[in-house]
């Protein structure tokens, strides 16, 4: 028969087991703390999971034999697609859906069958409606800058006036893409740009540089600008939509809302 004395010693034998076992799992930081590199990962983990199956449209500007502005031996079309590229690149990383109205040299006037006559309407259109059928939480339209002005340089972010959603994507890109170049640039927006006006979600044109400014042109012909400039914008885009949620399937309301022939 066990005496109650035999009890309080089996009792303060399994207290002091159970205290040393607690000592030893604070000395070895489990479970009551994670290390940096755990912490980041998972950290990073809840931001992919936060960010599942949206989607983001980006649209290299031009294409095929629409080259679009030249400059410093340096061709838009050719500038656009590779910046894509690398968006895709980092924003994907990021856990987003990607998806880019063209990738290789070709533009968008034979994406989806049109009535309309004119080249340059039915790449608009198209590139419009592809962005529509995305569900995208956003749209980067990517594109390069010409002027009269050789002293004119920087990356500006476009959007559409009435868009606040556009606003503040372009104003996140804007400060973003203006560290990258060392400028003040401020986004601009406007109100009769056809994609920008008809897109059912927020939706920037960034135009990244001058490709007639000679410090613009020769940073962007370098591949270590071009990646940190596509960092720039991933980035920031990233956080901007983050909680931004999916929007409903379009549904046009009637044969000519956003139509290029009315316009």
């Amino acid at each position: 028969m066990t005496t109650y004395l035999e009890i309080r010693r089996k009792t303060r034998w399994q207290i002091a087991l159970c205290t040393c076992a607690f000592s030893l799992a604070i000395a070895i930081g489990w479970p009551f703390s994670v290390s940096p590199l755990a912490s980041a990962k998972t950290e990073s983990e809840l931001a992919q999971t936060a960010v599942a199956k949206k989607v983001i449209v980006i649209d290299p500007g031009h294409g095929g034999i629409d080259g679009g502005a030249s400059g410093g031996g340096l061709l838009e079309k050719d500038l656009t697609l590779d910046l894509a590229k690398r968006i895709r690149s980092d924003l994907t990383q990021a856990g987003y859906q990607v998806l880019m109205t063209r990738e290789t040299d070709t533009d968008a006037s034979q994406l989806f069958p049109s009535k309309l006559s004119s080249r340059h309407k039915r790449d608009l259109q198209n590139r419009l409606d592809f962005i529509r059928k995305a569900q995208a939480v956003g749209a980067l339209m990517i594109h390069m800058n010409s002027s009269n002005n050789p002293g004119d340089r920087g990356p500006i972010v476009f959007y559409f006036t009435e868009s606040e959603a556009g606003k503040e994507l372009a104003q996140q890109i804007q400060n973003a893409v203006n560290r990258v170049a060392g400028s003040t640039q401020r986004p601009l927006p406007r109100r009769n740009f056809f994609v920008l006006r008809h897109s059912p979600c927020a939706t920037v044109l960034i135009e990244v540089g001058f490709l007639t400014n000679h410090d613009d042109a020769s940073r962007l012909r370098t591949v270590v600008y071009r990646d940190r400039m596509a960092k720039a914008i991933a980035e920031s885009a990233a956080n901007a939509l983050r909680e931004t949620p999916t929007p409903p399937p379009f549904v046009k309301q009637n044969k000519t809302k956003g139509a290029l022939e009315k316009q």
